[in-house]
């Protein structure tokens, strides 16, 4: 199998190319700037892996939540390559991508939960809490920053409970259990890709993938739709 993978939904937009055992990756730091990168990303990450588009057998992408222009652009261009080439293609929460990297590379316990965040402006954080099969105990979600730590206490339930996300270094209570590491820090198309190739025998229809937001866009109609 060679399975592409993106992740647009921060800052650091990056993408993978999974095949024979091997992972390839591409990636760049332009949060505005996704629409522009991401396509040259992609042909960078194939030619590292020495594949051809035609090659290509499956797609994974990030779905956010996290950056709303960011989160549309992957999901779109997903599912536009998915359906160009007839190939399954699966959506994986930025969050839970995070989560992933962190039991993998954190050397956390068997009973530990790991808070994942994305800064998602205006002094509020997307969450979510997860256990070492990827089991939300808190479902992403976006809660004011000071918010985010009590809430995320709350579901665990006398387990020891890790902070990853960038973002998370800059609340002073959540230093003591904080753990760092570019795929803990922002999501990383290597994980998307990781977690995808266990799930591509549940479906994969690229119909079916819509993006994470969580929350409404910002950005909102000035007057009255016509038509």
């Amino acid at each position: 199998m060679t399975l592409l993978a993106l992740s647009t939904s921060s800052r650091r937009g990056s993408v993978a190319v999974q095949a024979a055992d091997a992972m390839h990756s591409a990636g760049y730091e332009d949060l505005r700037g996704q629409a522009e990168r991401l396509f040259g990303a992609i042909d960078e990450a194939l030619a590292t892996a020495r594949i051809d588009r035609s090659e290509i057998s499956a797609l994974a992408c990030d779905i956010g939540p996290g950056s709303f222009t960011g989160v549309r652009v992957g999901v779109a261009s997903a599912k536009g390559i998915a359906l160009a080439l007839g190939v399954p293609l699966v959506g994986v929460v930025s969050l839970e991508a995070m989560a992933s990297a962190a039991f993998a590379e954190a050397g956390l316990g068997a009973e530990d939960l790991v808070a994942a965040f994305i800064d998602a402006k205006k002094d509020e954080l997307f969450a979510a809490v997860y256990d070492r099969r990827l089991t939300p105990l808190l479902a992403p979600c976006h809660l004011p920053r000071a918010a985010a730590g009590p809430a995320c206490d709350a579901v665990a339930v006398g387990r020891r409970l890790v902070h990853i996300g960038e973002v998370a270094s800059e609340i002073p209570e959540l230093a003591a259990t904080l753990v760092r590491g570019p795929s803990l820090d922002l999501p990383d198309a290597a994980w998307v890709a990781r977690l995808a190739g266990t799930r591509l025998g549940g479906g994969g229809d690229p119909g079916a993938i819509e993006p994470l937001y969580v929350r409404p866009p910002d950005a909102k109609p000035s007057g009255p739709l016509l038509g």
